[in-house]
């Protein structure tokens, strides 16, 4: 089973997040987080992570991970080390430019369930799993969004 979670990011945070992937050379996406993914998620199960930046109130991304820690070496990725605590890199990552041209929609999908109204998901730290509610959201229509993003994984990576 697949599983939709979030990070979330500021602007400084995704800063330190692009310049340590660049200055490393770091293709795809890498996540760093103060506690592991929740137990109610498979080991090793695949993920989709999408990447929100609560200062501008937009998706940055979306990148898929295998529930699996980094343990080959440690990522100081941010200034704050509590945030290196727990590591997830995969080479798979969508960033909003590509995410705009092939699926708008969801881009708008995403950008609202998940900044706006009483049900946001903007406090909380580590990474969240979208509850199936959200994923149903009226504004999602008949759009299954698992499904979509698989098709997109597949047809950007293949």
């Amino acid at each position: 089973m697949v599983s939709i979670v979030t990070t979330r990011f500021n602007n400084d945070t995704w800063r330190e997040n692009c310049m340590y992937k660049e200055k490393l050379n770091i293709q795809g996406c890498l996540y760093c987080s103060p506690q592991q993914v929740s137990s109610k998620i498979h080991p090793n199960s695949p993920i989709f992570v999408v990447e929100m930046n609560n200062s501008t109130n937009q998706i940055q991304g979306i990148g898929f991970i295998s529930n699996k820690v980094q343990f080959d070496k440690y990522y100081k990725v941010y200034e704050t080390g509590n945030y290196n605590r727990y590591t997830y890199t995969s080479k798979y990552r969508i960033d909003r430019c590509d995410l705009l041209q092939k699926i708008p929609n969801l881009v708008t999908i995403f950008d609202y369930i998940l900044f706006k109204e009483k049900t946001h998901l903007k406090r909380g730290s580590g990474m969240t799993k979208i509850p199936e509610k959200l994923l149903r959201h009226q504004k999602c229509g008949e759009i299954d969004i698992i499904k979509e993003l698989k098709t997109l994984f597949y047809q950007h990576f293949r």
